[in-house]
């Protein structure tokens, strides 16, 4: 019967450090270089909305005007993979993903912060600094999509066309592809 006693008390001390430290709880498990959500919690999940992607453009030329992603992004991934991951995660979430994302992919760390961005962007990754600047709410599919930058311009090259071939292998493995 001791034995319970003993069991609820460490409970107790580790939810209590939990809660000290701001663990929060975990959205997304990354391994062998690839991240997965997890069951996202209905408070934190968005819903899903197509039309952020792409519209008709209304000059009636029936382009296809991007708003949220870039279309050749979407396009590739698909909207059902790219939904998987449209959930707000914390500060501590977003860095805590990507420190494991740089140790599998064995490339150098790169800082995760946050801020109103202008327009219609969802984070920005700078080459010079290897700083991640996520719009807020902070959305998880945003920081896979930065990763994908930061692990193409540390491997391949700063010079590589932002959102090309070696991008779009990066950012379907990321985002759990072949």
């Amino acid at each position: 019967m001791i034995w319970l006693w003993v069991l609820g008390a460490v409970i107790v001390a580790l939810v209590t450090v939990a809660a000290i430290r701001g663990d929060a709880p975990r959205t997304a498990d990354v391994a062998a270089g690839s991240v997965s959500p997890l069951p996202a919690a209905e408070e934190t999940a968005i819903p899903p909305d197509t039309a952020a992607y792409a519209e008709i453009d209304p000059s009636g030329e029936d382009l296809e005007v991007c708003q949220w992603d870039y279309c050749i992004v979407h396009d590739h991934i698909g909207t059902e993979r790219i939904e998987n991951f449209l959930y707000e995660i914390s500060p501590a979430e977003a860095q805590a993903i990507a420190d494991e994302v740089v140790a599998d992919w064995d490339v150098p760390s790169v800082s995760v912060s946050s801020t109103v961005l202008e327009g219609d962007l969802g984070g920005l990754y700078d080459p010079s600094t290897g700083s991640i600047t996520l719009d807020e709410p902070l959305i998880a599919w945003s920081l896979i999509h930065e990763l994908a930058h930061h692990i193409v311009v540390v491997t391949d090259s700063p010079e590589v066309e932002g959102h090309g071939d070696e991008f779009l292998e990066t950012l379907d493995t990321l985002a759990g592809g072949s």
